[in-house]
């Protein structure tokens, strides 16, 4: 099994799963009936099939077999459980993070340090922080992976990350850094914490 790590977080958990199994070697950890489920059925793609399975797994680990897991039409997740109420799901190349959260809305995103960012950039970042990342690779996925964060605590559609989520403070200090979050109807600062670890830059909110 390849669970990677956990984080323990006032009143949720984060746990990192490494993908470095197939899923030959994942499938006998499940039901026939876990297995039916239509959304595992319909991935035709190996490296989805794995994240599936491996996410699933991951919760297993982190909150017991008790659960159930759906999505709506916008791809968020939806999590039943006893304790935890809330979810958030991220994927990179090697790696499945989840956070759970026992009553808050969260978000969480991963990404390999290594993707090149230069083609996106400047849909993504202001003119501030353009100026402000420079050519800092590790910088440009810190900003990327707040605003995807961000973008899945919210779970609103059409949002421009490089107007609408703003990263607003210095983030070398002590592994947290704000940003902020602006619509016509409201301006709301979020508290993000991040890790870099194995090449992989994560980052997860809770709003609050």
């Amino acid at each position: 099994m390849s669970l990677y790590k956990t984080i323990s977080i006032g009143g949720g958990l984060i746990g990192i799963w490494q993908l470095n199994e197939s899923i030959n070697n994942l499938l006998p950890e499940f039901l026939e009936d876990e297995l039916s489920d239509p959304l595992f059925a319909r991935y035709t793609h190996d490296k989805r099939k794995l994240e599936w399975l491996a996410t699933r797994l991951l919760l297993k680990e982190m909150i017991g077999n008790k659960f159930s897991l759906s999505y709506l039409a916008s791809g968020k997740p939806l999590l039943v459980h006893e304790t935890f109420k809330k979810i958030s799901i991220t994927h990179s190349r090697n790696f499945v993070a989840v956070i759970v959260h026992e009553s808050e809305n969260v978000g969480i995103d991963i990404e390999d340090t290594t993707r090149n960012f230069q083609r996106v950039e400047k849909r993504f970042l202001s003119a501030e922080e353009l100026g402000f990342v420079q050519e800092n690779q590790l910088l440009k996925c810190l900003f990327w992976c707040a605003k995807e964060a961000i973008f899945k605590l919210v779970d609103e559609e059409g949002i421009e990350f490089r107007e609408q989520i703003i990263v607003t403070a210095d983030p070398e200090n002590e592994n947290q850094f704000l940003a902020r979050y602006i619509t016509t109807h409201k301006k709301v600062t979020y508290s993000l914490n991040y890790e870099f670890f194995a090449g992989n830059c994560l980052v997860w909110v809770v709003n609050r």
